[in-house]
């Protein structure tokens, strides 16, 4: 099984650090470090457009790749923290963040967001 695996932390004032398999800079790798980088920056969107301060997020995207043909990423996993939030409230906050998320919405594989 082929997986690719990326880690976006966006600080509460949005600075941006992605560590994993984007170092590796194949096409994949660098639209699994989309993936994670858009929905750490959606998170923070959905909390502007309520009002709210900022807070830290931290996305660990994991990407799997279809076992048949044709090649495509089959799956892709978001486990999401917001360590300064409510569990609740920052589950709202990701189940909007994914929703509003350019780069999962131009994708066609099954998403799983889950809290880490």
């Amino acid at each position: 099984m082929v997986q690719w695996h990326v880690t976006a932390e966006l600080s509460s004032q949005g600075d941006l650090h992605l560590e994993g398999a984007l170092m590796e800079g194949s096409p994949v790798d660098l639209l699994i470090a989309a993936v994670a980088a858009c929905f750490v920056k959606s998170c923070q969107i959905v909390q502007g457009a309520r009002t709210e301060t900022p807070s830290r997020v931290v996305a660990n995207v994991i990407a799997t790749k279809a076992d048949n043909s044709p090649n495509r990423v089959e799956q892709v996993r978001i486990a999401w923290s917001m360590p300064d939030l409510e569990k609740y409230h920052a589950a709202k906050i990701a189940r909007d963040a994914k929703r509003i998320c350019t780069v999962t919405n131009s994708m066609s594989c099954e998403f799983e967001v889950v809290a880490s």
